[in-house]
């Protein structure tokens, strides 16, 4: 692994070269953060046209009733929701009309800051650029994103994990580097207490750092504990309600639905659609053979991840190596203790996914690597399999839920809400959102018609 240059004293021509290298990869982090964008527009049209439960219903709600200082004030759920409570506010200051579409342009914002992010500080674990860019456009193109996390802002801080956690193992090799991360970092925090997760990252990081010579904790580190310690605070001793916790922790349970929602769907290809059945009933033979053919397939992804494994560790790859498997068991165990105390909703799988997508891909660069003493090719072909796989099983779940896409537009609830209030004589009219399983509705005054 590299040295961290934005801060410390680290080692001069180290320097120049990896400003050298960050320099060449400002482009294709541009690149990526317009992917990263754009893909969400071509995989969530819908979404500039309709907004989603919590974004309209409570955080532009909020915002329009109490302002921003004051929404701010209140918990959601238990905790503090930093980023979406900011979009929130952000969209009262368009007009009407254009509330789901000026929604939609400032979570892409936010998506394609996390994907530049991730290009950029995922240099230590990935060498490859194709490798990097495709870890930073996941947050747009993992499957299971499609459910109900892709393009709103309500569920955009499980999103927001994986770029912290690419930056607090990674390196920021530039000072503007360094500010940035450390500024998704502590907006992570502030939008979501799950941010605890990263603690081993973390610590690894300094552990690194300080093996590297350096003689400071990284202002990502710094930013990311100061934004999580904030939120818990604030959880602890102001949040009002709790976030509660799961009816029916079952640990076979949870372990299915890790190889159903996390390992299944996201990297078998044409996988059943998920949902939010927590499986609570009798077993089927159907769910039976599910969770066989996903067990087959993650003792199969162990066994690469073992064999990369080994192959780093023959060539002096040993930070990477255990930075990747990290990675891999901070992921897996998110999705175990968040199924065990709070809930398994697919939207918990994101991070997990996102681990395992990363660990793979690393994977397939270590495999890949010439001096496995002849193995090139027999290794290379693994690597392509690997490729092969990734490619499939994101095309074939590309469509998003029918929970995310089926459901009122914005554009027509504004013009009935208009005319409720013109005939009526009132002085709000209410407008429904996404999703239909839940009544939510936005209640806009009548005044707002008439500028």
């Amino acid at each position: 692994m590299g040295q961290d240059c934005s801060g410390g004293e680290p080692d001069l021509k180290v320097c120049t070269r990896l400003a050298r290298v960050a320099e060449r990869d400002q482009p294709v982090a541009a690149i990526a953060a317009l992917a990263g964008g754009g893909f969400l527009f071509l995989r969530a049209p819908f979404a500039v046209r309709n907004l989603y439960a919590e974004d309209g219903a409570r955080f532009f709600q909020d915002a329009l009733d109490l302002g921003l200082l004051e929404s701010f004030r209140h918990s959601l759920a238990g905790y503090y929701h930093f980023v979406p409570r900011s979009i929130g506010f952000l969209v009262t200051l368009v007009p009407v009309s254009a509330v789901a579409l000026a929604n939609f342009i400032f979570v892409a914002l936010v998506v394609g800051w996390a994907s530049s992010t991730i290009y950029l500080s995922s240099g230590s674990t990935l060498r490859n650029p194709l490798s990097r860019l495709s870890l930073a456009v996941s947050v747009t193109l993992l499957p299971i994103v499609g459910f109900e996390s892709i393009a709103n802002s309500a569920n955009l801080h499980f999103i927001l994990l994986c770029p912290t956690a690419v930056i607090l193992i990674g390196e920021q090799r530039t000072r503007w580097q360094a500010v940035s991360g450390t500024l998704l970092a502590v907006l992570c925090g502030l939008s979501t207490p799950l941010a605890i997760a990263l603690v081993p990252l973390s610590v690894f990081r300094v552990w690194r750092d300080r093996h590297m010579a350096s003689s400071r904790v990284s202002a990502a580190v710094v930013g990311w504990a100061l934004g999580t310690a904030t939120q818990l605070c604030l959880v602890l001793f102001v949040a009002r309600g709790s976030r509660g916790l799961g009816e029916d922790r079952s640990v076979e349970r949870t372990v299915f639905l890790l190889l159903d929602r996390v390992l299944g769907y996201n990297f078998i290809p044409f996988w059943p659609s998920v949902n939010s059945d927590s499986y609570s009933g009798s077993v089927s033979a159907q769910l039976v053979s599910r969770a066989v053919l996903c067990g087959v397939l993650g003792v199969l992804v162990g066994l690469v991840l073992l064999k990369a494994g080994r192959a780093g560790i023959r060539s002096g790859e040993h930070l990477r190596v255990v930075a990747t498997a990290l990675v891999l068991c901070v992921g897996v165990g998110f999705w175990l203790i968040a199924g065990m105390l709070f809930s398994t909703e697919p939207r918990y799988g994101v991070f997990p996914a996102f681990g395992i997508l990363w660990a793979l891909l690393v994977a397939s660069e270590l495999l890949a690597t010439p001096g496995l003493q002849g193995r090139f090719i027999k290794s290379n072909l693994l690597s392509i399999g690997v490729w092969l796989l990734l490619i499939t099983a994101f095309a074939s779940h590309w469509q998003s839920s029918e929970l995310r896409r089926l459901g009122p537009n914005w554009s027509d609830g504004v013009r009935a809400a208009e005319i409720q209030c013109v005939s009526a004589g009132g002085s709000t009219a209410s407008i429904r959102v996404l999703p239909m399983t839940a009544d939510w509705r936005v209640e806009l005054p009548c005044e707002l018609f008439t500028k």
